[in-house]
Order: C-alpha cells, then structure tokens, then sequence
C-alpha cells in the first residue's frame, strides 16, 4: 500500500510539473516585441500611420517610412525608414533594447528589422521574410520561427 502511495505522488508530480515546465518555456519563448497602433482607414491605406512611445519620446510613422518623434522637452525629429517602391507598411512591432529602438515591420512583400538610435535617429535596417511572426529572445539573440537567429550585441 505505501509503494502505491509513493507511485502515484511521484506519477502526480511528474504530471502537474509537465505544465509548468511547459508554461516556464513558453515565456521564455515570448516575444518581448509589443504591437504598434494603427490609425486610419483599411481602405485608405494612404492614410495609414502608427502610434508608440517609448523613454526617447512619442513617435509617429506614417505608411511610407517616414516617421517623426517628439522628445518629453518638445523638441521634434525626423527619421525614414527603408520601404520599397510603391510599398506600404501593413505592421510595425518595436521593442527598446539597450537605448536602441528596435523595429520590426512588413512593407508589401518584405518584412524589416530596423534598429534606431534613439539619441541619434541612426537607423541600420536588415531585410527578412515578409511573413514573420515576433521572434523570441535566446541569449541576446532574435530567434524567427524559421531559423533566422540576428545578433543584439
């Protein structure tokens, strides 16, 4: 009777701590990306801008690239970022990262990952899969669903 008794509370925690591994995992996997809102009308996406802030100021990224951020004294900046000809942005995801400002974006057929200077408004963008997911983070690593892992150091 006591071997069953053992047994079945070992059988038990095993079973209740599966989930918890599980769940320990799956937010280690998450993204630490937040969505940007968007402003204006599906039909008009001409008329399409995205709306965030962070500790560098306000920000205001119109559907062509070209983005404006107003500074807690006022003061505003312009900056662009790389869009294709002709292409608009759909999405923007962002997430600060040591200072930087990091911006994860579709634009028609191609997905971005542009990282910005906050102070400077130097922006160094890269090229990745237009169909992206955010990706997790691994050891100061950027890790997309289809393997493309992007260095943060």
């Amino acid at each position: 009777m006591k071997k069953t008794v053992v047994v079945c509370g070992l059988l038990l925690g095993v079973v209740l701590g599966v989930p918890v591994a599980k769940a320990q995992r799956a937010a280690e996997a998450a993204s630490p990306f937040t969505q940007a809102e968007r402003f204006g009308e599906e039909k008009e996406r001409e008329r399409t801008f995205f709306v965030f802030s962070t500790s560098a100021g306000k920000y205001i990224l119109r559907h062509d690239g070209m983005g404006e951020v107003t500074s807690p004294a006022g003061l505003r900046k312009v900056f662009n970022l790389k869009v294709g000809v002709k292409e608009r942005i759909e999405r923007v995801y962002l997430w600060e990262y040591g200072g930087d400002l990091l911006l994860l974006y579709q634009a028609g057929e191609a997905g971005y990952l542009a990282r910005m200077n906050q102070r400077l408004r130097k922006v160094r963008t890269m090229t990745i899969a237009a169909d992206f997911t955010p990706p997790a983070l691994k050891d100061h690593h950027l890790v997309f669903d289809d393997g493309t892992t992007v260095s943060l150091n």
